[in-house]
């Protein structure tokens, strides 16, 4: 099995904030690494274990959970850079698609196609 194409010099960019790390002596990809962000009043967290392809999407605004994803074995994670704006792509299945984008707010768009 593959790792996710996105790399961890791109998930840094862009989330621009350093991410937790569930082993601090563990490398990529075979670590879990966690990065939180902040935007307009809601908060982000997005965690991938690499190796395993395994991704969890949480967003809340304070306590109040408004969105949650846990993925278990994603096909891939790939980041996209069309000029200044930045896209993170969960491709769950081949037909199913969660594009992240953090600027200028958070944002967040699941795609189911009818066939591939």
């Amino acid at each position: 099995m593959a790792d996710i194409t996105v790399d961890e010099l791109e998930l840094l960019g862009f989330f621009s904030v350093e991410p937790k790390r569930l082993d601090p002596d563990v490398p990529w990809p075979y670590n879990d690494f966690a990065y939180s962000v902040e935007r307009g009043g809601l908060s982000l967290s997005f965690a991938v274990a690499p190796a395993y392809k395994d991704v969890r999407i949480i967003v809340s605004s304070g306590s109040e959970t408004m969105y949650e994803l846990n993925a278990v074995g994603v096909e891939d994670v790939k980041y996209h850079k069309d000029g200044v704006r930045e896209t993170l792509e969960v491709v769950v299945t081949p037909r199913d698609r969660v594009w992240l984008r953090l600027w200028p707010h958070i944002n967040i768009a699941h795609q189911v196609a009818d066939d591939v």
